[in-house]
C-alpha cells in the first residue's frame, strides 16, 4: 500500500476546527476527507465541506468511528477496522447518501444555514450532548449519555412547538423533536429505527409531554430498536421540508 495514497492527517485544536479543516481540504481539491471521531465530529467535517461546496466540487466523505456514540456509523455499518477502510479506498465505489440543510432565522429574520447527515433535534436532545460533556470521561459513553438524559429531564421545561409538513401538521409541548437521516441518536436511542440514509425520506420522531416514569420506560424501548405505541410518541416518514416553530 505504500505510495498508493497520499495522505495528510489533521488534528483539532479547538471545538469548531474540524468545519474550518474541512472546507479548507475542499479548497483544496482533495479527493476524499475521512473523518475520524464521532457524530459530532462528522457533522463539522460535513459542514465545512459544505461551506466550501459552492465554489468547488465535492471530494468523498468517509468516516473512521472514534467517538462515544459513533450512531451515524452504526446506521451505514461502517467500523473502524483498518483493513475495510483499505478496501473502501481501493474500490473507490462511494454510495450516496442524503442530507438535511436547516435554515434557522432569528428575530431580525437574518437565515443562518446548517447541515446534518444523522439527526436533527429539538428539546431535550441538544441540552444532553450539552450537559453530557460536564460529565466525567472515565464512565461508559452509555452511562453518561443515560445520566445526562436523567439529569437534563429534571431541569428542562417541554417547549411549545409547532411543526408543519407534508403528512404531518403538529403542535404542542414537546420534550423531544428529531427530524433523523440516520435510525438513531444519543448513543443508540433508535428514534427512526427504519430509516435509510439513501432512500431520500427523512423520519419525524416526536416526545410530547411525557411523565418521567413514562419516558425512562419508552427510553429503554426506544433503545431496544422498539417503536412505541402511545399518543405521546409520534413516528412519520416524509420527503417533504419542514416548517418548525419554537
Amino acid at each position: 500500500m505504500e505510495g498508493k495514497f497520499s495522505v495528510e492527517v489533521l488534528e483539532t485544536q479547538f471545538p469548531t476546527h474540524a468545519q474550518q479543516l474541512a472546507a479548507e481540504a475542499v479548497q483544496k481539491n482533495v479527493d476524499v476527507i475521512i473523518s475520524a471521531g464521532g457524530d459530532g465530529t462528522l457533522n463539522q467535517v460535513l459542514n465545512g465541506m459544505m461551506q466550501a461546496a459552492p465554489q468547488h466540487p465535492l471530494p468523498t466523505l468517509g468516516l473512521i468511528p472514534l467517538g462515544s456514540g459513533n450512531d451515524f456509523a452504526g446506521t451505514a455499518k461502517i467500523t473502524d477496522d483498518v483493513h475495510s477502510l483499505i478496501s473502501l479506498l481501493n474500490t473507490n465505489q462511494p454510495k450516496f447518501t442524503d442530507i438535511g440543510k436547516v435554515v434557522c432565522r432569528n428575530k431580525e429574520d437574518h437565515p443562518v444555514v446548517h447541515y446534518f447527515i444523522n439527526v436533527c433535534s429539538v428539546g431535550m436532545g441538544p441540552a444532553t450532548v450539552q450537559r453530557m460533556e460536564t460529565l466525567a470521561k472515565w464512565l461508559p459513553a452509555g452511562t453518561r449519555y443515560l445520566l445526562a438524559i436523567i439529569q437534563t429531564f429534571f431541569s428542562h421545561t417541554p417547549e411549545q412547538i409547532e411543526l408543519k409538513s407534508e403528512p404531518l401538521n403538529w403542535k404542542g409541548k414537546a420534550r423531544v423533536i428529531a427530524v433523523a437521516n440516520g435510525q438513531s441518536f444519543g448513543h443508540k436511542i433508535y428514534v427512526a429505527p427504519d430509516a435509510i440514509p439513501d432512500d431520500g425520506l427523512f423520519e419525524t420522531f416526536v416526545a410530547a409531554d411525557v411523565p418521567l416514569f413514562k419516558f425512562l420506560l419508552f427510553l429503554q424501548q426506544i433503545k431496544a430498536k422498539k417503536k412505541i405505541k402511545d399518543a405521546r410518541i409520534i413516528y412519520s416518514s416524509q420527503k417533504m421540508s419542514y416548517i418548525l416553530k419554537v
